[in-house]
């Protein structure tokens, strides 16, 4: 039994292997070029990732790449609970929470109302608004999940999880540029930064691009998003489900990366930790971010924006644009 596990344990290593070795040598590259030439690491990393984008094509190296997007994604994401103190929060108000509310539930009406304008299928502007409201294609994915069977045709599926990615990266490198033109204060840009982007590793990202103080506003932000992903996944399932039993609990669908952030927060803040094992932490944190900034530039190819379905890719670019704009106006209002 043991040797059986083992043999496993084993087969499932080499299996990860390449894809992991591949994003660690992007990691490294970039890092001697953002070194060298002064660069934004995470950006450099990206562009890098985007680069040999035909990778993800190869069956070697998709298991590692896959692992690396996902898994040691969370595990980056949940590490950086470690960043965040009373204090912050304290410093934001109630600004955060009441903008996170407002864009959320602004952007999941809008795409609504949109989507029967554009004739797209409730369930199609449903999953393009809870994609850009919430935290892109992990949120789509969730609601992939609760949705009856072949509600959604698989190519309107594809076209708009590839426009999420591919939106979300282009949004990744302009935003920063766009608010530091503007002269935005640094919780204000970590608050912009939080709300419209919506992958969590590229909102990091972008935050990281400009100052620790951007970034931290937009971890925080950006979590708050997060957490709205079980209310949310509970009132669609509510209203699509009613009549149908359901046999995996909401809970079991809460993502895990988001309480071990909570825990960890809470942590660093009730406890003193060894400052040793808070640098250490925050350290494997970003490092992972940046293993997964590697993996998603490899999943990104912006061309595939010509070639995709008009409607999805229509419908989540006007998701973006509407919570861009509502977001950069109940900032700069407040």
């Amino acid at each position: 039994m043991i040797k059986h596990q083992l043999g496993d344990a084993r087969s499932l290593t080499l299996a990860l292997l390449p894809g992991i070795l591949f994003c660690l040598v992007v990691v490294f590259a970039a890092h001697h070029i953002s070194e060298h030439y002064g660069s934004p690491l995470i950006l450099t990393t990206v562009l890098l990732g985007m680069a040999f984008n035909n990778i993800i094509k190869h069956h070697d190296f998709k298991p590692g790449l896959d692992c690396t997007a996902t898994t040691i994604l969370r595990v980056g994401v949940a590490l950086l609970g470690i960043r965040i103190t009373f204090e912050q929060i304290g410093s934001l108000g109630t600004l955060p929470l009441l903008l996170v509310m407002a864009a959320v539930a602004g952007t999941l009406l809008f795409s609504l109302s949109v989507g029967k304008l554009l004739k797209v299928d409730t369930p199609m502007s449903l999953l393009a608004g809870i994609a850009v409201a919430i935290c892109g294609v992990s949120a789509a994915m969730a609601l992939l999940a609760i949705l009856p069977a072949r509600r959604l045709a698989t190519s309107q599926v594809a076209c708009t999880l590839m426009g999420v990615t591919c939106i979300s990266t282009l949004a990744m490198i302009l935003y920063p540029a766009f608010i530091t033109k503007l002269g935005m204060p640094a919780d204000a840009m970590g608050l912009f930064l939080g709300t419209t982007i919506h992958d969590v590793a590229q909102a990091i990202g972008a935050g990281e691009m400009i100052s620790p103080a951007v970034s931290e506003a937009a971890i925080y932000t950006k979590m708050l998003r997060v957490s709205l992903l079980v209310p949310v996944l509970m009132l669609v399932s509510f209203v699509i489900n009613k009549d149908s039993a359901s046999g995996t609990s909401l809970l079991q669908r809460c993502p895990l990366f988001l309480l071990a952030f909570v825990v960890i927060l809470l942590a660093n803040n009730l406890f003193t930790l060894p400052p040793t094992l808070t640098s250490g932490m925050g350290s494997l944190s970003q490092f992972c971010l940046l293993m997964a900034m590697a993996a998603l530039g490899t999943r990104t190819n912006l061309l595939d924006l010509l070639t995709i379905d008009k409607k999805p890719l229509t419908l989540v670019l006007l998701n973006t644009l509407f919570i861009a704009a509502l977001s950069f106006l109940i900032i700069t209002q407040s």
